[in-house]
């Protein structure tokens, strides 16, 4: 439930509750140059693809990392130090810069997953060369390194996929395994916690994860021989297990087949953006106003079946956000 409208005379009160709602952003690693998608949770349907490589940078078959910082998603490339900053809600280039560090990291590493944390963007950083132990790479948002942690002697963790910050905690996948990062004493030194992940079937090879911290919801996403998944997780850290609620199999609603969804970006909603461009205008009005009676999902705005005016007075009560 998001609204509840009550008619008071000539005034109008609309409340606001929490609904799922917003964009999670794919990496679809496995294709030279690969691309990137955007799922709307609204309306169950990917409904954008972004190509990073038409902007005439380095070619990557991973886009990744996929950190929103509140204003910015941030997209990288696994095979080398290049940075993208892109509208989080279309994917429209917005500037490109670079990791301020020798390229030659990734003769070494991969780059995948992010998150962003206070203020720094994190990224896993798995092994590329055979003996080099997996990395959590720590940078500022102008691509200054600030931190590295490695997980030396620990074979489990020598390729990491996923990671996101849950709270205080910091959750990462790799293919086979859910693990909540710890730092030892030790400098420079990270641990994997292994969870046990009920729910997802086995088979899977486990890929990047998002969060919401709005309605605390962790999603994950998965690949196997037959297509790419997405799921909700539920975590318990006292028991260290994690359980897996499917929301949507992915290559039936426009990720492509034979690819592994290495990294997930969340990005919330702007109420009343019934177009999904992050700016609440005309084109949204109208949108709601073409599909009034209906059960249109793009229109359906608080998700409660049909378009009617709690949808129309969230437009309105919304209008010119973001623009």
């Amino acid at each position: 439930m998001r609204h509840l409208v009550i008619g008071i005379g000539l005034a109008t009160l609309l409340t606001a509750s929490v609904y799922a709602d917003g964009y999670l952003w794919l990496s679809a690693a496995g294709s030279i140059p690969a691309s990137v998608y955007r799922y709307n949770l609204r309306t169950g349907q990917v409904d954008r693809v972004v190509a990073p490589a038409s902007w005439g940078f380095v070619q990557s078959g991973d886009y990744n990392l996929l950190a929103y910082d509140g204003n910015t998603l941030y997209i990288g490339l696994e095979n080398d130090r290049t940075l993208l900053k892109v509208n989080p809600y279309t994917g429209a280039f917005v500037s490109a810069f670079g990791y301020q560090m020798c390229n030659c990291f990734y003769g070494h590493h991969y780059m995948k997953d992010g998150a962003f944390y206070e203020g720094e963007l994190w990224r896993a950083a798995p092994a590329r060369a055979a003996g080099s132990p997996g990395v959590l790479h720590i940078s500022s948002t102008d691509g200054l390194p600030t931190n590295l942690y490695y997980a030396m002697d620990q074979p489990l963790l020598q390729q990491p996929i996923g990671l996101e910050w849950v709270g205080d905690a910091l959750m990462m996948t790799t293919a086979q395994g859910l693990y909540r990062v710890g730092f030892p004493e030790e400098p420079l030194i990270f641990e994997g916690n292994a969870y046990t992940l009920s729910g997802v079937p086995n088979g899977h090879t486990l890929g990047g994860l998002a969060y919401d911290a709005e309605r605390d919801t962790l999603y994950l996403a998965t690949a196997d021989a037959n297509g790419a998944y997405l799921w909700r997780l539920t975590l318990n850290h006292d028991s260290q297990s994690a359980t897996a609620t499917p929301v949507d199999t992915l290559t039936l609603k426009g990720y492509p087949s034979g690819r592994q969804p290495t990294a997930l970006g969340f990005v919330p909603a702007r109420p009343g953006d019934a177009d999904d461009n992050g700016c609440v205008d005309d084109a949204d009005l109208l949108t709601v106003l073409f599909n009034f009676g209906s059960a249109n999902a793009q229109a359906d705005l608080n998700r409660d079946g049909v378009v009617d005016d709690a949808d129309l007075l969230e437009v309105l009560f919304n209008f010119g956000g973001g623009c």
